[in-house]
């Protein structure tokens, strides 16, 4: 067999560049629906390109939540929020070059009645993968044997080759014997729908603005280091994160 090189991340509402450049890198990308809902992050809201600048996208959900598995939230359907998200990209983006190309295959995601936060994410990531053409295996934590909710579970049920992290330290408890990779990502400036370059915004800036370069745009930020190591127990945090 091939080596295989995993990764795991929680589900992000339409995620930035540096979520689907690690997707683009690795053999099977787990989406970690099954880990904690985490408030004011990018697990339910994202950045928009607007004329003032940018601005957040965020799905409200059923009360405090914070720290409760992911499959537990709920949204709230009687909010309009869906609609307004529509328009929100339409407005932004419908004179780029490429948004009505891809119209058709982004529109249905908003004609939907979501009633639970992961399911919404988890399309909301495979549809932003497969507009980028983005040949990557995408599993599901929840789907996997007893639906492994930590890194380590996670890397135990598949026991990859390698486990790729992306700007961040080791997970910790990690099997002694984890092939860890550490990737970073650092977008390299294109031309947007408005003047300036503003880094951090959903990755379909980058496709609405560029369509078939998307992908090798998006390959160009990601820097992947040459050396890997085995997880070793817990690791401190990185300083950068804090």
């Amino acid at each position: 067999m091939s080596p295989t090189r995993i990764a795991v991340a929680p589900p992000a509402y339409f995620p930035r560049l540096a979520y689907v450049a690690l997707i683009q890198h690795v053999d099977h990308f787990i989406l970690a629906d099954t880990f904690p809902f985490r408030r004011r992050s990018f697990q339910d809201r994202s950045k928009v390109r607007s004329p003032q600048g940018w601005h957040w996208i965020s799905i409200p959900v059923v009360g405090r939540r914070e720290g409760a598995p992911l499959p537990e939230v709920e949204i709230q359907t009687e909010r309009r929020w869906l609609e307004k998200h529509w328009r929100s990209f339409l407005y932004n983006y419908r004179t780029t070059p490429y948004f009505e190309f891809f119209e058709g295959s982004f529109r249905p995601f908003f004609e939907r009645t979501w009633k639970r936060l992961a399911p919404c994410l988890c399309r909301s990531v495979q549809l932003t993968a497969n507009l980028f053409g983005v040949r990557t295996r995408i599993t599901r934590a929840s789907v996997l044997s007893g639906a492994p909710c930590t890194y380590a579970e996670i890397v135990t049920a598949l026991s990859p080759d390698a486990l790729v992290v992306l700007d961040a330290s080791v997970p910790e408890d990690l099997p002694d014997t984890t092939s860890v990779c550490k990737c970073t990502y650092e977008p390299v400036p294109y031309r947007q729908n408005f003047e300036g370059f503003t880094p951090g915004m959903s990755a379909l800036d980058l496709m609405f603005n560029y369509g078939p370069e998307a992908p090798r745009l998006l390959a160009d930020g990601r820097t992947v280091a040459s050396h890997s190591q085995k997880a070793s127990g817990p690791q401190p945090p990185d300083s950068s994160q804090t």
